[in-house]
Parts: C-alpha cells; sequence; structure tokens
C-alpha cells in the first residue's frame, strides 16, 4: 500500500504533458502556447566573409518586447534545440548540431542585473545562462556518432537598458565563441524577419495595393530573438567531408533545418530545471524554408507537421502545395481590396513549380542528388558565390545566392513567397507583396550578422512603416545592402531563371 501511496504521489506531482507540435512566429496551434520551443526562422548562406563555410542562423521565442522583464527572454533549460544537416536528400538528418542551455539565478534579489555590466563575466550580471554543443552523426535517422565540442559557453543575454548595460555590445560581443574551425552565438538579437503581419492576417488587408509600393508597417520592427548561429567550414557539413569546389559539385548542396525537442512528460510547476521531467525526447518544432507551415499547411495538420521529419513531408503535405490555398486568396484580392484593373491570375492547380521550390530542389540550382525526397528543407548550393550586388528578391531577381537557394538575412522572403505562388516560375509575374521591403536595422557585415537588439528602455516595438515608392518587381527594385561583398571565382552553373 505504501508503495502504490508513493507512486500515486509522484503521478499527481508529474502535471503530464504530451508534446507533439509547434513552429515560427505562433503558426500552429500548440507551440503557440510554447513560446521558448518555438522557431521563428532559418536561415543558411554563404557569407561573404566566410566565403569557405556555411553560415546557420536558427531563431526562436517570437515576438519579443525588449522591454518584458524582469525575466526576460531566454532558451529553456528543459528543451533541446537542433540544427541539423541532410547532405544525401533523403530529408533525415546526417549531421546535427544540439544545444543545451543551463541558467544560474540569484537567491538574493529579482534583478538580471545590477547597474554597470561590463563584461559578460561581470559579477554584476546575476542572471546568466551558458550552453553546450553536441554534434551528431546519424544513418538513416539513428545517431551512430556524437561528441561535445564545446562547454559552457556564455549566452548573450537580453539588453535590459543603458543603465544596466552602458556598452551593451561589448557584453554580447564576448558570446561570440571560436570553437575547432568553426564559430557560435547563441543570445538575443533583433528579429531579421521583416513583414507586416496585421496586413497579412487580417485576410491579406493590403495598407497600400497591391503591396509593392511601401507603405506596410513592419509589424516585427523592434522586437528580439534567440537566436543560435553557427558557422562552420563546408568540410564538416558535406557528405564526404571534403569542401566543395564548386556550384557543379556533387557534395554542394545540403538540406537545413532547425527543430526543438522536449520530454514527454514534463513538471509544469516544478523548477525551471525540471530535473524530475520523464519520458524520451519528442520534437515540438521544426523549420526550413519559410511560411510553409504557416501559410500551405492546413490548421487541422499544423502540429502533425511539426513531429514529424521532413522524410515524410512528399508523403503527408506536398498535396497542399499542389492546391495551395494562398493562390485563390490572392486571386480573390482585386475584388476584396476595389482594385479592379488588377488581374493576377495566380495558378491554382498543379503546382509542381512550388513543390520543386520548396520541397525537392530547383533542378541545376539545389537539388541533392539525382531523386531526391520531397521534404521540406532550405537546400543551399554552397558552390553558388555571394552576389557581388545582392537583390533583396533573391533566385527569382536574378541573384542565384539568394532564397530560395538557401536564404539569407536581407531575403525580402515575404515578397518572394507571394511571388512564387502567384506563378512566377510559371511565368506569371504579379506586381504584388506586403509593402515591407527591408528590416528596420541595417545588419552587420561580420559574425553574428543579426543586429543587435534594441533595449528594454528604448524599445519602439513595431512603429516602423516602409517610405511609399515606385512601383518594383523582382529584378528593379532598389538593392538593399547587406555588408561588404568578397568577388569568388567559382563561376555558375546550371539553368538560369530569367
Amino acid at each position: 500500500m505504501k508503495k502504490l501511496s508513493v507512486a500515486a504521489a509522484l503521478a499527481a506531482a508529474l502535471i503530464a504533458v504530451s508534446l507533439s507540435s509547434g513552429s515560427s512566429h505562433r503558426e500552429a496551434p500548440n507551440i503557440m502556447l510554447d513560446p521558448a520551443a518555438d522557431n521563428t526562422d532559418t536561415y543558411a548562406f554563404t557569407a561573404p566573409d566566410a566565403p569557405d563555410a556555411l553560415t546557420v542562423v536558427a531563431n526562436w521565442v517570437p515576438g519579443g518586447n525588449p522591454a518584458n522583464g524582469p525575466n526576460f527572454f531566454r532558451f529553456d533549460d528543459r528543451a533541446r534545440y537542433y540544427i541539423h544537416i541532410d547532405n544525401t536528400g533523403d530529408g533525415k538528418p546526417d549531421i546535427s548540431y544540439r544545444y543545451e542551455f543551463k541558467s544560474t539565478f540569484p537567491s538574493d534579489s529579482y534583478r538580471q542585473g545590477l547597474p554597470g555590466v561590463r563584461s559578460i563575466d561581470d559579477p554584476r550580471l546575476q542572471e546568466k545562462q551558458s550552453y553546450r554543443i553536441v554534434r551528431e552523426e546519424l544513418e538513416d535517422g539513428e545517431v551512430t556518432r556524437k561528441r561535445t565540442i564545446a562547454r559552457d559557453l556564455p549566452v548573450a543575454p537580453s539588453n535590459a537598458g543603458p543603465k544596466t548595460f552602458p556598452d551593451y555590445d561589448q557584453v554580447a560581443n564576448q558570446a561570440i565563441r571560436d570553437v575547432g574551425d568553426g564559430k557560435y552565438f547563441a543570445g538575443q538579437r533583433d528579429d531579421a524577419f521583416f513583414i507586416d503581419l496585421g496586413a497579412a492576417f487580417d485576410n491579406v488587408n493590403l495598407r497600400v495595393p497591391p503591396g509593392n509600393l511601401g507603405g506596410g508597417t513592419d509589424t516585427q520592427a523592434d522586437t528580439s530573438i534567440q537566436t543560435i548561429t553557427m558557422q562552420v567550414p563546408e568540410a564538416d557539413v558535406t557528405r564526404d567531408g571534403e569542401p566543395v569546389s564548386g556550384p557543379d559539385a556533387d557534395n554542394a548542396t545540403v538540406g537545413v533545418w532547425a527543430a526543438t525537442e522536449r520530454r514527454k512528460l514534463e513538471v509544469t510547476n516544478g523548477r525551471f530545471d525540471n530535473k524530475r521531467a520523464r519520458g524520451s525526447w519528442v520534437q515540438v518544432s521544426r523549420l526550413g524554408n519559410i511560411l510553409v507551415n504557416e501559410l500551405f499547411i492546413p490548421a487541422s495538420e499544423k502540429d502533425q507537421f511539426n513531429k514529424t521529419t521532413p522524410a515524410t513531408d512528399g508523403e503527408r503535405f506536398k498535396r497542399f502545395l499542389l492546391e495551395p490555398e494562398f493562390a485563390k486568396q490572392i486571386n480573390n484580392l482585386p475584388e476584396e481590396l476595389g482594385v479592379s484593373a488588377l488581374d493576377l491570375k495566380a495558378p491554382e492547380t498543379d503546382r509542381d513549380d512550388l513543390v520543386d521550390v520548396f520541397l525537392t530542389g530547383i533542378e541545376g540550382l539545389n537539388q541533392i542528388g539525382d531523386d531526391p525526397v520531397a521534404a521540406d528543407t532550405l537546400k543551399i548550393n554552397m558552390g553558388v558565390p555571394p552576389a557581388q550586388t545582392p537583390n533583396r528578391f533573391g533566385l527569382i531577381g536574378g541573384d542565384r545566392a539568394g532564397f530560395p537557394n538557401g536564404r539569407r538575412l536581407a531575403d525580402d522572403a515575404t515578397d518572394i513567397y507571394v511571388q512564387l505562388v502567384g506563378g512566377f516560375m510559371k511565368g506569371n509575374k504579379i506586381p504584388a507583396g506586403d509593402g515591407v521591403d527591408q528590416n528596420d536595422k541595417p545588419f552587420l557585415d561580420r559574425f553574428p550578422y543579426q543586429s543587435s537588439p534594441s533595449s528594454g528602455y528604448d524599445q519602439a516595438v513595431g512603429r516602423r512603416v516602409e517610405p511609399p515608392h515606385a512601383p518594383t518587381l523582382p529584378g528593379n527594385d532598389p538593392q538593399v545592402p547587406i555588408g561588404p561583398q568578397v568577388p569568388t571565382p567559382r563561376p555558375p552553373a546550371g539553368p538560369q531563371v530569367p
């Protein structure tokens, strides 16, 4: 009887949470309730200042107002955060980088830090977080080898304000760490995603139709996220362990995505480290390409999408790309917005072009192998050199180094998505977008590339409005600077997209 009572007491203490959901800026029903595990964006690119490395930026915790304290944003010690690499084209990870976090809190104060924090190990910084990195090698989705490549790396703290951090950048930059031939950073950054969310989710209620004239409100302006940014040699992620010789090399393309795992059972009212969690680790969030789960997958399937691996996307979710609901929404815009002369003609069926772009890769550019599995991974041909003059429309603007060949911070992924669903790859170029063309802050030309976050004291969340401008279409819009460009001798190859 005593044993049964103890078991019953333990069962009562463990508030069982069945975890099976999530990702990207509140796009699935369950993950919106778990922001610390919510992937918001994934970027993968060849940086101009590191042409022989793969740079990945993976973000979590959407819509962070920098002033939200005294418990500022952080990674969750109870979760495991991943950056996955598929280099064989089967939609399963071949190389994974696992990030695990540990927090410490003061016992005699509510404050994150005392006035005048000057360094990341300053005792006046009272709440601190560190992490370790485990590199895993896998075959058919199963770990065959793993090793810890770093321990006790510091996390850049949230930027409370100038009284706490007289020079925040000086403190945050100390979280940039070299580990072997790689470079890593974890902590708070300005959210690089720019979009008029208010217009998008009021049934595409454009403020200045048709959306390519500016006038949109960047509702992500001044918000912060938690980022893991890593830069590793190409040879660390290629299938043969060799650097990439050029865009036609067999090892040039990899698929990238980020994910989050939690224990199957968690103590919801326990300590922040949740040492009494039980059960296996389960995936609760994943994100490869922007807006796939958000705008292709219906609400009833979103949580299922987020607990599965990309390898099953062709079987389970391909049909939603072949007949995208958003294409029908685009075609209804003229009537809804009172723009009678606008005939958008977005194809509504047989959208193999969208399957190529978002799931299998584009032949001659970023397919992985000759018979790739349809999988939502952000595919990047690392042999394509950085553009000397980047175009915010990326590939469809004639810039082969941009989205959907990987994704750079300055790529206008929302407008590109609208153009792609509108039928650009089928020759249907529509004059539409969200009216926001660039981030509210310039990006850095050096690691970790995302801008420093606004301080809580100075925040002005969501107040930036894109200035009105002349109509723009892919290929003729103003260029968005993203730092100095380093030319490389690698020649272009494969079919060109006009």
